[in-house]
């Protein structure tokens, strides 16, 4: 995938306006603040740790105790700043190279997809999350957004009870509006063999839920990866087309892919462990980033998600 000569021209424009200058300034600027910050830490740290070596222990503890207040830990709470690095990159940067080159797409803060929903496209879980979604604003309404999953466990730390935060699904959800209205819901869940013991299991995705059968295809490969659930079996062989089938299996290698239709609403998640629209945090990957770069990601990830959307809108 390439840049046109258009998008290219477009690009250098943008480059150009006062906008985008003084979003891409704002981000250097805290990046070197933080770079900074930093270097006299760790310098100031290294005092401390020479009071504590060098001077007599009566002395030298309470003093190191004094300066790492005074030194650091005051400083570090005045100094941290009201600049929200994600909320720039990705609502003014990179909204601003959508505008070049995909005008229509835009990405928004949050997801708006219905829970009650999407949870059967993602291991069972008890809390969700979806955000930073690129939306394509197109007839099919076609979107994807970052999506995470979680519950809560308590713990003992000694005596005490503590609560901690267990993840269950990370990666992307995909959604987008179907032509033709099926009844009743699918959910198509990955599996895998248990090495050694010819057990297959599917994870936390949920199996059989009530008024729900478990079918099989045609397709031995489908039958040995995914298992389909479903409330309606003439409307779901009806969705599972030799392309849609054909399309699942070349996603098997991934083992994190799990749809769910409900009437004609379609969602798609991918297990990717990492989100969308990473930020350069540090000098060192600012310096690495460009306007070109970033054009080329966004473009590569609008064609995958319109690949994908083609497969189920034949």
């Amino acid at each position: 995938m390439a840049l046109t000569a258009e998008e290219v021209e477009k690009l250098k424009e943008l480059k150009r306006t006062e906008e985008f200058k003084k979003n891409y300034k704002l981000i250097k600027d805290e990046l070197v603040k933080r770079d900074r910050q930093g270097v006299d830490m760790a310098a100031k740290g290294l005092i401390c740790l020479f009071v504590i070596c060098y001077l007599p222990r009566r002395a030298g503890f309470p003093l190191a105790v004094i300066l790492l207040f005074v030194l650091i830990i005051i400083p570090f709470f005045k100094s941290k700043s009201d600049i929200d690095l994600n909320a720039i990159y990705k609502k003014q940067i990179l909204n601003l190279i959508l505008g070049a080159i995909l005008p229509k797409a835009k990405i928004h803060s949050w997801g708006e997809e219905p829970i009650e929903d999407v949870k059967y496209a993602v291991p069972k879980s008890e809390k969700y999350n979806q955000f930073n979604a690129l939306k394509f604003n197109d007839e099919r309404n076609l979107s994807v957004c970052n999506f995470y999953a979680w519950h809560e466990e308590e713990y003992k730390s000694g005596k005490e009870k503590r609560i901690k935060k267990v993840r269950d699904f990370r990666g992307v959800l995909y959604a987008l509006t179907l032509r033709e209205v099926y009844q009743g819901h699918v959910r198509i869940v990955p599996t895998k063999q248990l090495a050694h013991l010819n057990i297959e299991t599917q994870g936390k995705y949920a199996g059989v839920l009530e008024g729900e059968q478990k079918i099989d295809v045609e397709d031995v490969r489908h039958n040995e990866n995914y298992n389909i659930y479903c409330t309606d079996e003439i409307a779901a062989r009806k969705f599972l087309s030799p392309s849609v089938l054909a399309w699942f299996d070349e996603q098997i290698s991934d083992q994190g892919l799990c749809a769910y239709l409900k009437g004609n609403k379609l969602y798609i998640s991918k297990y990717t462990n990492e989100y969308m629209f990473p930020v350069p945090y540090t000098k060192k990957k600012l310096s690495e980033w460009s306007v070109e770069k970033a054009a080329l990601y966004l473009k590569d990830l609008s064609q995958e998600a319109k690949a994908m959307a083609s497969v189920f809108s034949k």
